[in-house]
């Protein structure tokens, strides 16, 4: 359930920290919406592996092994967690204000 809360929060908000937040001035804004999506996905890994390892009872880690759904742990999280990685390499790389304009024209 943690996992989840984390995913709605970082997805809800995500198109708000994009358009408002980009920009030298908003760095650390920025960084910090960036690690808390890292953060979510540690979470969301971790909460399945302790669940698959302890976990007792109806709920089993059975589905998440099969196709389709074993993508999500094995390219998905990856995948996100590379990308929160280079968006923080190019917040770094800011130089002023105009970075809100270059960005959306690209």
């Amino acid at each position: 359930m943690p996992a989840g809360w984390g995913d709605f929060f970082i997805g809800l908000t995500a198109p708000l920290i994009a358009l408002r937040f980009v920009g030298r001035q908003h760095r650390a804004v920025f960084l910090l919406w960036q690690a808390l999506g890292m953060l979510d996905l540690v979470t969301a890994v971790s909460s399945g592996v302790l669940n698959g390892v302890f976990g007792s009872g109806p709920v089993t880690m059975d589905p998440i092994a099969a196709l389709p759904l074993s993508l999500i742990p094995t390219f998905g999280v990856p995948l996100f967690f590379i990308l929160h990685i280079i968006s923080i390499a190019q917040a770094w790389q800011w130089q002023g204000a105009d970075v809100r304009l270059s960005t959306v024209a690209v």
